[in-house]
């Protein structure tokens, strides 16, 4: 039988990560993160309010922050590679909520992952569908770790099955993993930031 999960430990995930598929484990381990400096910088779609902004960070991370005209989300990123694909992992950094520190203490930050494709202008998101999600564990259920929290789904799989869940479903068109291609409209970029990789840190072979 399924544990139930408080929706008070969770409130955090519906309103900071609303709209994306919510994880409790990351999607990669340290010694699997890159570093590509061309993510690093501010980012736009035409005819949009809207900023990502990727900054470089330690360890081979990015500050994300995501300007919005209801405010701004900053986030710790953490970039890989899934077979062929790069994939982000990004992490609530900022969790700047109302209450004292014991109702804080009762929120649980999570992670969610999108597919990126970018180049020295142009960058390409695609978030991880939560009806994609739900229509593939309608299909099987057992295909991924996971429990539901009124009806939203909240993975629970690890670090390497949440791999190895991509690695199959991201390759199906017909399963949307990420959205359809043609909804993930290029971002272009707004300026560029200097960018310090971190050491010892080789850098990404041209895409």
């Amino acid at each position: 039988m399924k544990a139930k999960i408080s929706l008070t430990a969770f409130y955090l995930l519906t309103i900071i990560l609303g709209g994306c598929v919510p994880s409790l484990h990351p999607l990669f381990t340290e010694n699997e993160l890159v570093f590509d400096s061309n993510l690093v910088g501010k980012w736009s779609e035409p005819n949009s309010s809207d900023i990502w902004e990727f900054k470089t960070a330690d360890n081979k991370r990015y500050e994300f922050v995501l300007t919005q005209d209801k405010g701004k989300g900053v986030f710790t990123g953490m970039l890989g590679k899934i077979g062929n694909e790069f994939y982000l992992d990004i992490f609530p950094e900022d969790m700047n909520i109302p209450g004292n520190d014991f109702y804080k203490g009762h929120l649980i930050g999570a992670h969610s992952f999108m597919k990126i494709d970018v180049t020295k202008d142009s960058l390409k998101i695609g978030i991880m569908s939560p009806e994609s999600v739900k229509k593939i564990l309608e299909a099987e259920p057992n295909a991924i770790k996971h429990e539901k929290v009124d009806d939203r789904i909240i993975l629970t799989a690890s670090t390497k099955a949440l791999k190895d869940f991509i690695l199959k479903y991201a390759a199906d068109e017909k399963a949307e993993l990420f959205g359809k291609d043609e909804d993930n409209k290029p971002l272009r970029r707004v300026s560029v930031q200097e960018a310090n990789e971190p050491e010892n840190t080789e850098p990404n072979q041209p895409r």
